[in-house]
């Protein structure tokens, strides 16, 4: 029975709104509730590439130390103490 009430009512709000997802007949505030205009909102941020992200291991060095992956270096060991780039 409550699944059936719930359903009915989300079937109810749905059909109330339009196709951007707002409820019809309502538009965005433009004025505060005292008269005053609202100020234009900033732009939405840049979208930017995820930076690679590698498997979270680690290699043991010959001198005993750990080195990780290098995102910057599509993910290969970083270089051991004492030794040159890979």
């Amino acid at each position: 029975m409550i699944k059936t009430l719930t359903a009915a009512l989300l079937l109810l709000t749905l059909a109330g709104c339009n196709s951007n997802g707002v409820a019809s007949g309502t538009q965005p505030a433009t004025k505060t509730s005292t008269g005053r205009t609202l100020p234009a909102a900033p732009p939405p941020p840049q979208v930017q590439e995820e930076a690679a992200s590698c498997i979270a291991d680690v290699k043991q060095c010959a001198d005993g130390s750990f080195v990780g992956r290098d995102a910057a270096n599509n993910c290969a060991f970083k270089p051991c103490p004492g030794e040159g780039k890979q």
